[in-house]
């Protein structure tokens, strides 16, 4: 989602829980070609209801500040912006599964495999 689409959730009066897995990039590209160009700026996510004006936000660094993030956000009648905080490379099996037949996928078109 962007900063329009839930600016226009305010403006409709619209109550979404928005979850940002803050990585600090692009994982599966970084599973794919890791390089400096899948790092994104550092972002202030949570502060982005302050900037709206209106919202409420949740840092989330261990498993007991998603839940308790979870159950506030799901009792709160506004915009939730909830940043869980992950390792670089912090990704689901399936995900690296995935990454890892693209990459031989990948070998064996190029001759390399």
């Amino acid at each position: 989602m962007t900063g329009m689409e839930l600016s226009t959730s305010l403006r409709y009066g619209l109550n979404p829980i928005v979850v940002i897995l803050n990585n600090e990039g692009y994982l599966t590209e970084r599973l794919l070609t890791d390089g400096p160009f899948n790092d994104v700026l550092s972002w202030r996510y949570a502060k982005l209801p302050e900037l709206f004006g209106a919202g409420k936000s949740f840092v989330v660094k261990t498993e007991g500040d998603l839940e308790d993030a979870l159950t506030s956000a799901r009792a709160s009648y506004e915009l939730c912006i909830v940043e869980v905080h992950l390792a670089k490379f912090d990704s689901s099996p399936a995900l690296k599964r995935l990454t890892e037949g693209l990459n031989a996928q990948a070998r064996i078109v190029s001759g390399s495999a």
